[in-house]
């Protein structure tokens, strides 16, 4: 008799700590009342279970709702707290089931009317995501559609269990982008840190932010307060597991000093290394830096994971970054301020014989190189995309140069007395059997060179030329077969085969002929009518590659730009229009409007 008063005291206890958020003392309570009562009340059980759910240890106040209906079987408590339980563990057809269970006990009492009406709206929300077929995804699955979404914050919000799946996944949260005010971007670099358990692998420090915290200028003066931020900022960038970090893009940033100061703490070595950077991108505002790239302020540093480098508007030591990087698969680099000469991108190409993408845009300022001899044999083997944009060069400069794997050309704003185009027809070693795009801006052409050209690049798609050649010629030659000798991709053998193609490039679907004067009409329009009626034909056109098993079809010419050529004629245009799907032909482009004399 004496055990009924004591479990009761301390329930009563443990009642009055919850009503005042004492969640530790009121379980201290419940626990004291179930040892003394033992299994002779279910509402302890369901007492306790409550307080469990409030300090979000839902699988113990599970277990203490399945010890409630063990107990009182017809009592719905147990059942009621149980389905918003299962809702919360994502265990929708268990919370279902024991919705339908509660309401059967709960009846049609008026004073459980609250009840009823949270039981209702809680199996609608399940009914409603049991319909949905995302719903019910495995969280693996969905990590991955989550990854390749890229953005955790808004995947955060679509609706409660995608944002227990996003925060409890660090891999979702290893891209870090900085910018904007500096203390903002201090929040959210801590907050990414734990997010991610110090595991982010790319870091992007934008514009907006790179000039107020660590200005290229190191004349222009900062903020003391930013000075202050920028600190705490390299404070939270130092926890990092900085051997993870595998790309940086920095915009407007001192980059020389920015990557000295992540270094800077030398406590664990292991930790504090960014020798496994593979990818990184500067971009400044201007070119007036300290340091050029491959200078002394970099030399410290070992590069020999780096893959891919790009530079905009800032000054390289070309001879510097021969020494340093050896490994690049991609290299771009783009500035208004510096000229380019091609023989140091020669020798970048020779200590990097694994480059597979190279982009240089430079001021296109003339200048020749002194005379040299001609240059030694360079074979770049991986080379698919080369674009050379105002490089100086000679004639010299491409001799001895095989580009074997080329599938991308893009030449704009070269020397005219430059033959690159014919350098590389010319060169045995070099293959245009695999290329896709041809692109010449600006550039001196010889019809003969980029014809022949043109016939060793039967799986061509783009070509755009707006350069000073005979353009009619080349337009003709883009309406008639050919017979050209084709290497087989699959052997070792160096004799090309003879292969009949209906047309010449017949995979050719993109054609620009802009700022072509002397284009005239009727070859422009056989290229257009001739490949229409090869794909109509009975066969379609049909073709085979050497090393290919598969016959190919001839495509139609599905973009077609012609603008600032005044010889085509104006009745033709409806036709083009009728039959190119993206057709452009502006005889008068813009800027040559204004330059126009008034009448």
């Amino acid at each position: 008799m004496t055990s009924i008063p004591s479990w009761k005291k301390s329930f009563n206890k443990g009642i009055a700590k919850f009503r005042h958020q004492d969640l530790d003392g009121a379980l201290k309570s419940f626990n004291e009342a179930i040892r003394f009562a033992g299994d002779t009340s279910y509402t302890l059980y369901d007492s306790r279970a409550s307080v469990y759910e409030r300090l979000n240890r839902p699988k113990d106040a599970l277990h203490d709702a399945k010890k409630t209906i063990d107990i009182a079987p017809a009592q719905w408590h147990g059942y009621f707290r149980s389905a918003r339980l299962f809702a919360a563990l994502n265990k929708s057809d268990a919370a279902l089931q024991m919705c339908s269970l509660a309401l059967e006990r709960l009846g049609t009492d008026a004073k459980y009317e609250a009840r009823r009406r949270e039981l209702l709206a809680l199996r609608s929300q399940l009914e409603a995501q049991a319909k949905c077929p995302i719903a019910g995804i495995p969280v693996e699955l969905l990590l991955m559609v989550f990854e390749l979404a890229g953005r955790p914050v808004l995947l955060s919000h679509v609706c409660r269990r995608w944002r227990e799946v996003t925060l409890s996944q660090p891999a979702l949260w290893r891209s870090l982008v900085l910018t904007g005010q500096p203390k903002k971007a201090l929040r959210k670099a801590r907050e990414w840190g734990k997010r991610s358990c110090g595991r982010i692998a790319e870091l992007t420090v934008r514009k907006s932010l790179g000039e107020i915290i660590l200005p290229q200028d190191r004349q222009r003066a900062v903020h003391p307060d930013d000075i202050a931020t920028r600190d705490n900022i390299l404070a939270e960038l130092q926890l990092l597991d900085l051997a993870r970090v595998k790309a940086f893009h920095l915009e407007s940033v001192d980059v020389a000093h920015f990557l000295a100061a992540l270094e800077s703490d030398t406590s664990d070595v292991d930790s504090h290394t960014l020798n496994c950077l593979e990818t990184l991108s500067i971009s400044q505002t201007s070119s007036n830096g300290p340091f050029f790239f491959g200078s002394k302020a970099y030399a410290i540093r070992s590069w020999e994971s780096l893959r891919a480098l790009s530079i905009s508007n800032m000054g390289c030591n070309w001879m510097a970054l021969t020494v340093l990087l050896h490994d690049l698969t991609s290299f771009e680099y783009r500035t208004s301020d510096f000229p380019v000469d091609f023989q140091s991108i020669r020798r970048l190409l020779q200590a990097n014989d694994k480059m597979e993408k190279l982009v240089i845009e430079a001021e296109n300022v003339y200048l020749f190189a002194r005379p040299v001899e001609v240059p030694k044999m360079l074979t770049s083997a991986h080379l698919r995309h080369l674009e050379l944009d105002g490089v100086n060069l000679s004639r010299h400069s491409t001799l001895n140069l095989s580009l074997p794997s080329l599938q991308i050309l893009r030449l704009s704003r070269l020397p005219g007395t430059v033959t690159v185009l014919q350098n590389l027809v010319e060169d045995l070693g070099t293959s245009f059997a695999g290329l896709i795009e041809l692109t010449m801006r600006g550039c001196s052409l010889q019809a003969s060179s980029l014809t022949l050209a043109l016939t060793q690049a039967p799986k061509l798609e783009v070509l755009q030329l707006t350069s000073d050649f005979d353009v009619n010629a080349v337009a003709e030659s883009l309406s008639r077969p050919c017979t050209v000798a084709l290497p087989v991709p699959t052997s070792r053998s160096i004799e090309p085969i003879p292969t009949e193609l209906p047309i010449l490039c017949p995979a050719l679907s993109v054609l620009d002929l802009s700022g072509s004067p002397s284009l005239k009409t009727g070859p422009l329009m056989r290229i257009v009518k001739e490949r229409i009626a090869l794909a109509a034909s009975e066969d379609g056109g049909r073709y085979r590659l050497p090393g290919q098993d598969d016959e190919q079809r001839v495509s139609y010419i599905q973009v077609l730009k012609v603008d600032g050529c005044p010889d085509i004629e104006a009745e033709i245009l409806p036709w083009f229009r009728k039959n190119v799907p993206t057709f452009s032909c502006r005889y008068i482009v813009a800027k040559e409007s204004r330059r126009m004399p008034m009448g």
